[in-house]
């Protein structure tokens, strides 16, 4: 298939292009800086230069191609290769999908896969959380819910297949939340939030990039899919055993736990609900199998290579 993806250069995106061109997919990835304009071309990508306001060539560019894959929720601050640090922009998310959606319609580009953001449920406290639970999002994620509602209602009217996949919290090597999680455990500047009995769904990027091509691949129209590893952790075993791992401090307690080290570019607050977000639906039904399966197993290969930066 020949896929265009927004967000392309985001450490989320880069791990999807590498799962698509691993699997024999064609990609064409939107480029809103020069410099990520060239990172794509050194990944022997195809890069359209834009900012995804210009529905008549984004109509352009989807002539010939046969889905969409929409990550793009950041506004550029400089003209940095990647996205990594750019800030969170819910506009930005909404606008672009409005305009992918008309240009799709005009080209026939039926599938489109939208990866949206846990925190749109709410706290759930202990409760396992499958895709049929109501969804309560605060300001702060409110623009992912309008994101998933346009996709959806171009669904119903049958103009398109959409794919939610609702994220529980990415990590990966070469993020700068996780970097900085990791840096912040070791000099014992992350606290655990009250007595720490928060779950949060994780998922390794690597585990999400496959997510994403069963979608892109099986395109269920219309449907929702949680996507996390086997276990939900509880941040406070999180964090003790991060911690551990990286021989740092045991993270103290604190009624007013700052979270800044993780998922800093978004608003704090679905950080402190507890989600435990079940998986079944996606494997059971688009075979997602995460190599990863539980936090122990995907912190691994990033830690060490995390060490390996800080003895340099």
């Amino acid at each position: 298939m020949r896929i265009f993806v927004t967000g392309a250069t985001g450490f989320i995106g880069r791990a999807v292009i590498a799962e698509l061109k691993k699997h024999n997919h064609d990609v064409i990835g939107l480029a809103r800086t020069d410099a990520s304009g060239a990172m794509l071309r050194a990944m022997k990508v195809t890069s359209l230069i834009g900012q995804g306001r210009d529905v008549q060539l984004l109509t352009d560019a989807l002539e010939g191609v046969h889905a969409i894959v929409h990550l793009a929720n950041t506004l550029p601050t400089d003209d940095t290769t990647t996205e990594d640090t750019w800030k969170f922009s819910g506009e930005v998310m909404v606008k672009m999908m409005e305009n992918l959606l008309r240009s799709s319609e005009r080209t026939g580009v039926k599938t489109v896969v939208f990866p949206s953001f846990y925190g749109i449920y709410g706290d759930y406290g202990d409760v396992f959380v499958t895709e049929e639970a109501p969804v309560l999002p605060v300001p702060s994620v409110q623009r992912f819910w309008e994101a998933e509602q346009l996709l959806l209602r171009s669904s119903f009217l049958r103009r398109s297949s959409g794919v939610i996949l609702r994220l529980g919290l990415v990590y990966s090597h070469d993020s700068p939340d996780t970097r900085g999680l990791l840096y912040a455990l070791k000099r014992g500047q992350a606290s655990i939030e009250g007595d720490g009995a928060i779950y949060w769904p994780m998922i390794h990027v690597d585990d999400v990039a496959q997510a994403v091509r069963l979608a892109l691949e099986q395109a269920p129209h219309g449907e929702t899919y949680n996507i996390c590893d086997n276990e939900p952790v509880l941040q406070s075993n999180l964090y003790m055993n991060l911690a551990q791992t990286i021989e740092g401090p045991i993270p103290e307690s604190s009624d007013d736990a700052q979270l800044m080290p993780y998922m800093g570019r978004i608003n704090l607050e679905p950080l402190s609900f507890s989600v435990r977000l079940t998986n079944a639906k996606a494997r059971d039904e688009l075979g997602f199998d995460p190599q990863h399966k539980n936090h122990r197993s995907g912190f691994e290969g990033i830690i060490e290579k995390w060490l390996e930066g800080q003895n340099d």
